[in-house]
């Protein structure tokens, strides 16, 4: 298994996915609205994915080296 790395979180952009995380839990349902570098802030340079909930118009941050893996959803059968 290889690392979620920036370009392959770029290649998920306007998708849903299930996000698989280090810690053993799972995100599921998500649409990823952004991917790439935090500029500013506390930590700058880290790479952040931005995702939204179907449901919720709120966007959240997380970064991507606290993602293991993501799954693809099958947009025929999210609604």
């Amino acid at each position: 298994m290889h690392r979620i790395d920036l370009n392959m979180a770029r290649s998920h952009v306007g998708r849903n996915v299930n996000l698989y995380l280090k810690d053993g839990s799972v995100i599921v349902n998500v649409l990823i609205t952004n991917a790439g570098r935090n500029l500013y802030g506390m930590e700058p340079n880290r790479s952040m994915l931005h995702f939204t909930a179907p449901t919720k118009g709120k966007i959240t941050k997380i970064p991507l080296k606290e993602i293991e893996w993501m799954e693809p959803l099958n947009n025929y059968l999210v609604s």
